[in-house]
């Protein structure tokens, strides 16, 4: 098995066959993991436990124990100057006026035009249109196209809205109504409340799944000879597979399989992604927010997000202080490594956090950590689902390979997924004839 994240870790802890679990990093978490540093705990962007299925609860609570607390949202987001809660299409009240008549405006013309069920009669949605026909002009405009063009990098029109499912919050007109005339009491959306641990970070998870496994951490998959079954590790080892399990990026498994089959070059040359560059601070005041996390569609800002572990639990920052994850998306690549960039952009969120009336300008930063994630998004077009059908048909067929997980399975998810994935991964590589592939 390649990668100890959430999604392998969840795998092997279920196998019944004999098992090796290789990670090139020397602890395990994947991108859920944890850093310490001068008294707080960041984790690499938020990682927040939003569980729906009671079996993983159940799974999750028996792990961590008494090292969990329940959390309420308070997601908010900042955009023409005010602050207002999440999710925006919903709570228009406290926004300027002309804003707030743009968006019920929008939506009522929408729903006149496309009537109740406005995604009848397609089967994939370009995003830009998928918007325009649930939430109208004047929603699409002020926030959810700029958003997310900001969140993912390329314009709405190129991507699908294959990825929204649960994820967006789709209010019926008149909640929309009621949210422009006074706030909700009501929330919206499949994140009302989750659980975090109260020490360590979200690595604690991992951890304890990884408590008793044979795990060979700071060691690679460097090649898979997959004609032979054979699996070549950074040490120079070579070990033998009857099944592979993935959860490496699918574009670093694609790469490292030898020899390179040329059917999946198109494949592979249609992949596309955003990187994430996580900024985590520190910061010498208590409670700077009440927030849990705030979006910011303007373009002013350099950052989509910035949350507040501090608020999650009081043990992630020193007494008197608070603590920030500011997320910034850049293309594959394209985020500062030399101090002089950093120190630029650094600069450049300060004076977005000012102006959002987040920092003052005599706060100090005790703390300031940079945390890029080279795959931060999987961006979703027309070409994705064709691409990853002949992708996954050639790994089970010609390489007994299967790939999961957020980024091995190319997908927008989160982490009770990447458990239930490896979960189902555990069956198929138990089954005699790989059966049920995940």
């Amino acid at each position: 098995m390649a990668g100890a994240g959430l999604a392998g870790l969840a795998c092997a802890k279920r196998l019944k066959s004999p098992f090796l679990v290789v990670d090139r990093e020397r602890f395990p978490g994947g991108t859920a993991r944890t850093v310490q540093v001068a008294g707080f705990t960041f984790d690499f962007t938020g990682h927040l436990l939003h569980l729906h299925h009671p079996k993983t609860e159940r799974w999750v609570r028996r792990l961590l124990g008494t090292n969990l607390v329940e959390c309420r949202r308070d997601a908010r987001v900042f955009s023409h100057g005010v602050t207002t809660p999440y999710p925006f299409q919903v709570n228009l009240h406290g926004r300027p006026a002309s804003v707030v008549r743009d968006c019920l405006a929008g939506l009522r013309t929408a729903r006149r035009r496309y009537g109740d069920r406005p995604l009848d009669g397609a089967v994939s949605w370009p995003f830009d249109e998928w918007c325009l026909r649930l939430f109208g002009a004047g929603v699409s405009k002020h926030f959810m196209i700029p958003y997310n063009e900001k969140l993912w990098g390329v314009p709405a029109s190129s991507m699908t809205a294959d990825w929204c499912g649960g994820f967006v919050p789709v209010p019926t007109l008149p909640e929309v109504e009621a949210g422009a005339r006074r706030p909700h009491a009501k929330a919206f959306g499949y994140n009302t409340t989750f659980l975090y641990p109260a020490r360590g970070g979200i690595q604690v998870l991992a951890e304890a799944l990884a408590r008793g496994l044979p795990l060979r951490l700071g060691t690679s998959l460097d090649s898979v000879d997959w004609k032979r079954r054979r699996a070549t590790l950074s040490t120079g080892e070579t070990v033998s597979y009857h099944r592979l399990v993935s959860t490496l990026p699918l574009p670093e498994l694609l790469q490292r399989l030898s020899p390179f089959p040329k059917e999946l070059q198109k494949p592979l040359s249609l992949l596309r992604w955003t990187t994430v560059l996580c900024v985590n601070i520190g910061v010498d005041r208590p409670q700077i927010s009440k927030a849990s996390w705030i979006y910011f569609p303007d373009k002013k800002f350099p950052f989509y997000r910035v949350g507040f572990p501090m608020n999650f639990t009081p043990h992630a920052v020193p007494p008197g202080c608070s603590s920030m994850y500011v997320e910034v998306s850049c293309p594959p690549g394209g985020e500062p490594r030399d101090d002089d960039s950093r120190e630029r952009l650094f600069q450049k969120i300060r004076r977005g956090l000012l102006d959002a009336h987040l920092l003052r300008s005599s706060d100090t930063f005790p703390v300031v950590h940079w945390a890029p994630l080279r795959y931060g998004y999987v961006i979703y077009d027309k070409n994705r689902g064709p691409a990853l059908e002949k992708i996954f048909s050639w790994l089970d067929t010609h390489a007994r390979a299967v790939s999961i997980g957020r980024y091995g399975g190319w997908k927008y998810s989160f982490m009770e997924e990447a458990l239930r994935d490896g979960e189902k991964a555990a069956v198929w590589a138990d089954s005699p004839e790989g059966k049920n592939r995940p």
